[in-house]
């Protein structure tokens, strides 16, 4: 994915009449970010910002140009723009609105992204990535269902909300509602992606669950992929692809992680040795199984046992 992070030269823009706003001054200090209602707003001239900006239209609409593109916003729709991106909003001075805005910097959401680029596999980039595409039409104007749009509306609520009150711990509330808005609003610019993940998910339910079903009843006995590939009757990169997908596991760590939490059961049953235990959750190989008992609880299964039963 093609994403980018403006930096631009502010002499240069406002010396051009572009308005620059700087979160500095917009925002509390100690707090990167900002929230606010408007049922009044003049137009607003070619401008930018150094945080990210988010609309929602709760009522109205009017004309929102990015980077010299026009587009319509109005009841339902949502825009996210990126820092340093220059735009301007154009409102016909008899339409009434409701707009519910959201300003914050991006290390609101991470500290660590308060400078940019960083590496791409920092989970946290994932609730920004997609409103830094280079293709703007992708948050300049995102026009979202009945249902997403009375989520996305109780949630800037519940953000204003607790924004204007400033309980104690107000921030934590604050963040957590931005993120859950980020995350549904990353899911609105990939419904392609999720419908196919959705159909995917149906096509193949059956057989992956069929797949589950039968390494919870077996997990003693001697598995393989070969067996498994031959129950699901698919090949064995297209299975392995698919198991991890459904369970969030390989296949050899899903069963591993079964046999040892049956072993942690077993070993609670004093009639039972360690032995016992071993062969009995499939591991067939002592020394093996000790070992690999221990990296995943810290303790011997002996050790384990004594702590048990106490």
């Amino acid at each position: 994915m093609d994403i980018y992070w403006s930096q631009v030269n502010i002499d240069e823009l406002t010396g051009s009449g572009v308005v620059y706003f700087n979160s500095k001054m917009e925002m509390l200090e100690g707090l990167p970010c900002k929230m606010y209602k408007l049922t009044y707003q003049q137009s607003l001239w070619t401008h930018c910002h150094d945080y990210f900006q988010i609309w929602y239209v709760a009522k109205g609409s009017f004309m929102h140009t990015v980077n010299h593109q026009v587009y319509e916003i109005s009841k339902g729709d949502i825009f996210v723009i990126p820092p340093f991106t220059l735009h301007s909003v154009t409102i016909a001075p008899q339409v009434e609105i409701e707009i519910y805005g959201c300003e914050f910097m991006p290390s609101f959401v991470n500290e660590r992204l308060q400078g940019m680029p960083v590496e791409n596999n920092f989970f946290d980039i994932a609730f920004l990535e997609h409103f830094l595409r280079k293709e703007m039409n992708v948050q300049s104007k995102i026009s979202l269902d009945g249902v997403t749009e009375v989520t996305v509306r109780n949630v800037m609520k519940e953000m204003l909300m607790e924004y204007e009150r400033r309980l104690p711990f107000f921030q934590i509330s604050l963040k957590a509602n931005l993120l859950v808005l980020l995350s549904i609003l990353v899911r609105q610019v990939n419904g392609e992606i999720i419908r196919e993940g959705f159909e995917k998910l149906e096509k193949y339910r059956g057989i992956m669950t069929r797949v589950v079903d039968y390494i919870n009843n077996h997990y003693d006995e001697d598995l393989n992929l070969n067996t498994l590939c031959g129950i699901s009757n698919l090949s064995r990169s297209t299975f392995c692809n698919l198991f991890k997908e459904w369970t969030g596991k390989t296949f050899n760590r899903y069963v591993t992680d079964l046999r040892i939490l049956q072993a942690m059961s077993l070993l609670k049953q004093p009639e039972l040795s360690v032995t016992d235990v071993c062969y009995s959750t499939g591991f067939n190989e002592l020394s093996y199984f000790c070992r690999i008992f221990k990296k995943y609880t810290g303790i011997s299964p002996t050790e384990f046992r004594k702590q048990a039963i106490k």
